[in-house]
């Protein structure tokens, strides 16, 4: 092993003791937690709205530290855990899937009339896809965190997608992310012309909702 390769393996270590701390979980579980409890009461109202689902599946993540380790030398930022919980906004990570695309933007307006959390930044993904043609709509939040002492205030990246969205996303994960394969381009482009099915599909499937409730 190359001296390079043996400083890589020390600080992705180091990074994965530091992230299993006692303290430092309980921070990123108790965030997850304020974010899912705002969620199923938003879901809950508008659920009770609509009188039909709004939200089909919550899940979560705390990025690993290969993966933090990564993504700050492909950032070109200074490679610790200080700098990465200051620099990074998707260490700590909520995903919430819907059935149609209006629904995602609701809960974020819903999000953002919450007083105790600060929505930071949003990337519209769905209004601008990603030229691989990836869509969601991301929100970077700050949630507070009531410890002994004081208050902390912890981002968490909420990711808002449709069902649709979350299909292509899985799919494209599985098929190229990371990956190096053959024919990666033409693979690649392939994928982006689903995308664009996939948001057409978004778009009739509410026109679809709309005229059965006309009916």
């Amino acid at each position: 092993m190359d001296k390079d390769k043996k400083l890589e393996k020390k600080i992705i270590s180091d990074f994965r003791e530091s992230l299993s701390d006692q303290e430092y979980q309980l921070k990123c579980m108790w965030a997850i937690q304020v974010i899912e409890s705002k969620i199923s009461m938003i879901d809950q109202e508008l659920k009770g709205n609509k009188d039909r689902v709004v939200v089909t599946q919550v899940t979560h993540r705390i990025k690993s530290a290969e993966s933090i380790y990564r993504k700050l030398k492909r950032k070109n930022i200074k490679i610790n855990l200080k700098e990465a919980k200051k620099r990074l906004n998707d260490i700590i990570g909520v995903r919430v899937t819907c059935l149609f695309q209006d629904d995602v933007y609701e809960i974020m307006q819903c999000l953002s009339m919450q007083g105790d959390l600060h929505i930071l930044k949003v990337k519209d993904y769905i209004k601008e896809p990603k030229d691989t043609g990836y869509q969601s709509l991301h929100l970077i939040v700050e949630v507070p965190i009531y410890l002994t002492k004081k208050a902390q205030w912890v981002k968490v990246e909420i990711q808002l997608r449709t069902v649709a969205m979350d299909f292509w996303s899985v799919l494209d994960y599985q098929l190229l992310y990371k990956k190096e394969v053959s024919q990666a381009e033409e693979i690649a482009t392939e994928l982006k012309h689903y995308a664009e099915v996939i948001a057409d599909m978004d778009q009739n499937m509410m026109k679809l909702r709309d005229r059965i409730q006309e009916i």
